[in-house]
């Protein structure tokens, strides 16, 4: 169990190694572009920066020195949400975008590990309304888990640390599936089939979920990580079908 736990912790090296190996490199660098360009588009013309500084140079003209530092503070703790929310969307508008590019990895990881079992092909379209209709469908799946993490708190006694086991949970299941997606998606598998398969590897995936979640949570820093963790999904949704197979 120890040792299928490492293997996936080390998914990551595995998948690096592997776009190493089939020049594959560079296409992680594309989405990695585009989120960053999504970002820095987000943050120059959302509401962080420009808005608040406007409201704290018209405050200053009317409010005393004690209002303007809490005010001042409390629209910094704002920026902060908003940096998060805009690498975020930025993250998420990226995978959307650059879902062809993935696509197009997942078969080659594909075609490495499991010769003979070809992804079908599909146009950049097919990809981008594919990668649309998952996020529709995770957002169903996020509200089904925050109405039971509800409902957790108020379990007697455990009922907290429940709470805080079933959030982490959920956070590695909807990550796992997220990365995975692009290999599942061109094998037209539904949300069912892909947990099906990704139980029967459930130690790799939880090293996989271990070592890959605080690099796609981290703001900023996961623009640039996504894609490669991505790679590293594929790798783990290719051997979860290869175990299924057997």
């Amino acid at each position: 169990m120890i040792r299928r736990i490492w293997s996936g912790m080390t998914y990551l090296r595995s998948a690096w190694i592997l776009c190493g190996e089939m020049r594959l490199r560079w296409v992680l660098f594309v989405p990695m572009l585009l989120n960053m360009v999504l970002g820095f588009l987000l943050l120059r013309y959302g509401l962080t920066g420009a808005v608040s500084h406007r409201l704290i140079d018209a405050l200053a003209a009317s409010a005393n020195p004690i209002t303007i530092f809490i005010f001042t503070i409390i629209v910094r703790f704002v920026d902060i949400l908003v940096v998060v929310l805009v690498t975020y969307t930025a993250v998420r508008f990226g995978a959307i975008l650059a879902s062809p590019l993935y696509g197009f990895i997942a078969v080659r990881i594909c075609d490495s590990l499991l010769p003979g079992q070809a992804i079908p092909m599909r146009s950049w379209w097919g990809d981008v309304r594919a990668a649309i209709s998952y996020e529709l469908k995770k957002i169903g799946l996020n509200v089904c888990f925050a109405g039971i993490a509800l409902l957790l708190p108020f379990i007697p006694v455990f009922g907290p640390f429940i709470d805080v086991g079933w959030s982490m949970s959920v956070s590695m299941i909807i990550m796992c599936l997220d990365l995975t997606d692009a290999s599942y998606s061109r094998r037209g598998q539904t949300l069912r089939a892909r947990a099906v398969e990704l139980l029967g590897v459930w130690p790799e995936a939880l090293g996989f979920a271990l070592i890959a979640l605080p690099l796609v949570s981290i703001p900023v820093l996961n623009l640039l990580t996504l894609p490669w963790c991505c790679a590293a999904g594929m790798y783990l949704a290719t051997e979860a079908h290869k175990r299924a197979a057997v």
